[in-house]
């Protein structure tokens, strides 16, 4: 172990990399968007989930859609994801907050489009990249929200991450194209005719 570690120091060295950069490690950061999205009757939410499902096809490997009903009465503010936990009150809650770990997961009540979508295209590298979009329809128009999450794994797992590891402070991580996702969903609803008003972001 201890000969592996400094053969991988000795090659970090090289690259101008700092020992700690090989301990194996796994990372996973969160965003969201949400926006606001007005259109006339002659659009429709059909339209725009088609919009929404469609953009995630080009930008991702995997998509998973649910169509859902709109809730009745509509409401009368625009609805907005919550983070919710799937474990809660049961023995798995309860051994994952022993352990120090919090499952969260999105949720939209009301949603007429509910996707899940992945980028697996870096997976060999440690990196894989999740989207969670739903749309919810309310008095004033559609509420979009986009939940994002990026995931890698550094450091001496193996030869592909040791080598992602030591090439992204030179070429960036595959999280650098979560905003061009965002901005080509935002671009297909547009192109329904709706207007798409980003309400908030983080990061």
């Amino acid at each position: 172990m201890k000969i592996g570690k400094t053969i991988c120091c000795t090659v970090a060295a090289l690259f101008g990399a700092g020992c700690a950069s090989t301990t194996p490690t796994r990372e996973t950061s969160a965003g969201y968007a949400v926006y606001d999205v007005k259109a006339g009757p002659e659009v429709g939410g059909a339209r725009i989930a088609e919009a929404i499902k469609v953009a995630l096809q080009k930008n991702t490997s995997r998509v998973q859609i649910v169509n859902g009903i709109p809730p009745s009465p509509l409401p009368e503010k625009a609805p907005r994801f919550a983070l919710v936990s799937p474990l809660r009150g049961s023995n798995l809650g309860a051994l994952a907050a022993a352990a120090g770990q919090s499952v969260q997961v999105p949720s939209c009540d009301g949603a007429i489009l509910t996707a899940n979508a992945r980028d697996s295209s870096m997976a060999t590298y440690g990196e894989a990249t999740s989207f969670f979009a739903c749309l919810m329809p309310y008095q004033g128009g559609y509420s979009l929200n986009v939940y994002t999450t990026f995931s890698k794994a550094s450091g001496s797992f193996n030869a592909a991450t040791l080598a992602a590891t030591l090439a992204r402070p030179l070429v960036g991580d595959t999280s650098q194209f979560i905003p061009r996702t965002l901005g080509r969903i935002v671009a297909g609803v547009q192109q329904t005719g709706a207007t798409v008003t980003l309400l908030e972001a983080y990061p």
